[in-house]
């Protein structure tokens, strides 16, 4: 366990090292990250933690500062992404968010393996007893 890394995920997607460098098409994801962010923050205007991580990724990256002042908005739903694994190597899914209509506070979001790569074979490998041994070996060693 690494006690830098923020618990929000998107605070690490800008600040950690370790997190950005496992989306191999950071570049092309951030800003659609913000404009599905600033979506989310609009539907809940009187939820202050979404102005906290605001607030602290405007004073911790300059590429999020850039990315909010433009103001885009997007709504979330499906999206392609790549993904480095450590041990499995690149990793294609479709990302899915999913509103509760009972909860819209709450969002699901399901990572499938994109059809026509190799990823639903990695995945069930790394789920496997051989791919979590590596895993801890890889952790502990």
């Amino acid at each position: 366990m690494r006690p830098e890394i923020s618990e929000n995920c998107l605070v690490n997607f800008f600040t950690d090292p370790v997190y950005r460098a496992r989306s191999t098409r950071w570049a092309q994801t951030a800003p659609i990250v913000v404009a599905e962010y600033r979506a989310a923050m609009a539907e809940r205007l009187d939820d202050e933690g979404f102005r906290l991580v605001v607030d602290e990724l405007a004073e911790r990256s300059e590429e999020f500062r850039e990315l909010w002042s433009s103001g885009d908005v997007a709504a979330a739903g499906q999206t392609a992404k790549e993904v480095e694994h450590p041990l499995a190597g690149t990793l294609f899914l479709e990302s899915t968010h999913l509103q509760l209509p009972a909860r819209p506070d709450l969002t699901i979001v399901l990572h499938n393996a994109a059809e026509g790569t190799d990823t639903a074979e990695k995945l069930r490998w790394l789920a496997s007893p051989e791919g979590r041994r590596e895993g801890l070996r890889n952790v502990a060693g």
